[in-house]
């Protein structure tokens, strides 16, 4: 008799924890591949020339810098405005001391971070994260970022000390 207690009190368990697949608030990460025709007609539809990395980040230097590129260890500042692609603004400012000292590996998400190391002091860029690059299935809770969405970053590169 305890067996079968046992047994429902498992099961009665097991039931209440399962979801059904209709109410499922699962995020499937988006790869690159599937959010390269939206990234390509974004940038036709509005005539912008970029260029692309392996990883699928798309840039355009905007206004060129002058020095060496951004390297990990360096002292930067950087002015940057994060948008949707429906041009809604989600965060800006500037980034540099005393809150970020030093520019490290894995101090930003992967395609912003990716972009910076093609600048140099001055330059002035435009950056396209496809979501694999940015927040993917996990963006910062009490934003206005969803799951997979598509980043675009305008960044000036204020300074950089090695």
């Amino acid at each position: 008799m305890r067996i079968v207690v046992y047994i429902f009190i498992v099961a009665l368990m097991g039931q209440s924890c399962s979801v059904s697949d209709d109410t499922s608030v699962f995020c499937t990460l988006e790869t690159v591949a599937q959010q390269d025709p939206i990234i390509d007609d974004y940038i036709a539809e509005n005539n912008m020339p970029m260029q692309v990395t392996a990883s699928g980040l798309r840039y355009s230097i905007d206004e060129p810098g002058s020095g060496d590129n951004v390297a990990y260890g360096d002292v930067i500042v950087v002015d940057f405005q994060g948008a949707l692609l429906d041009g809604t603004i989600f965060d800006q400012g500037s980034l540099g001391p005393p809150s970020f000292p030093i520019f490290q590996e894995n101090s930003f998400i992967q395609g912003f971070e990716e972009g910076l190391l093609l600048l140099n002091e001055g330059a002035q860029a435009t950056f396209m994260l496809p979501s694999a690059l940015a927040y993917g299935c996990f963006p910062p809770q009490g934003t206005i970022i969803g799951d997979n969405e598509i980043l675009i970053f305008e960044v000036t590169m204020v300074s950089v000390n090695p």
